[in-house]
C-alpha cells in the first residue's frame, strides 16, 4: 500500500498580526496568508487571491508572534487538517487550515505597519519537517 502525503509549501503576506493564546500551558498563534496568481487569459493579465487560515504551535508561534505582522511576507511549510463541526442550525460545516511546522520570513513588510518588526529576516523550523534543513553544514561544506 502506498503512503499517502500531505505536505504543503506557501509563500505568501500575512493579513492581520498574528492571534496569540496559550492553551494548557502551549502558545499557539492563529494568522492568515494572502497568496496572489498572476496569469494570463485570452491575452489579458489577470491577478487572483486566495486566503489561507494557520495555526503554529510551540515555539514556532513565540517566534511568529515576536517577529511577524500584518504585510510580513512569509514562506510557511506544514500540513493541511479538515476540522468538521455542527451549527447550531444543525447544518454541518468544515473549515481546511494549514498546520505550520517550520516558517521563514522573508522580505520586507509590503507596507507600512505599526506593527513593524526589527529582523527583516528571521526563521524557526520546528524540527517535524525532516527535509534539508536539517543538513548542519554551511555554504563552504556542501559538496557541489
Amino acid at each position: 500500500m502506498a503512503n499517502d502525503l500531505n505536505r504543503i509549501l506557501l509563500i505568501g503576506r500575512m493579513t492581520r498580526d498574528p492571534e496569540f493564546k496559550s492553551v494548557n500551558g502551549s502558545s499557539v498563534v492563529n494568522f492568515s496568508v494572502a497568496n496572489n496568481r498572476t496569469y494570463m487569459s485570452g491575452g489579458d493579465k489577470k491577478e487572483e487571491t486566495h486566503y489561507f487560515d494557520c495555526v503554529a504551535w510551540g515555539k514556532l508561534a513565540d517566534i511568529l508572534k515576536q517577529y511577524a505582522g500584518k504585510g510580513k511576507q512569509v514562506a510557511i511549510e506544514g500540513r493541511l487538517q479538515q476540522q468538521s463541526w455542527e451549527t447550531p442550525e444543525g447544518k454541518k460545516a468544515s473549515k481546511i487550515r494549514i498546520y505550520v511546522e517550520s516558517a521563514q520570513l522573508l522580505g520586507g513588510s509590503g507596507g507600512s505597519s505599526s506593527n513593524e518588526r526589527s529582523e527583516s529576516n528571521s526563521g524557526y523550523d520546528s524540527g517535524m519537517s525532516g527535509g534539508y534543513d536539517d543538513y548542519p553544514a554551511g555554504d563552504d561544506d556542501i559538496p557541489f
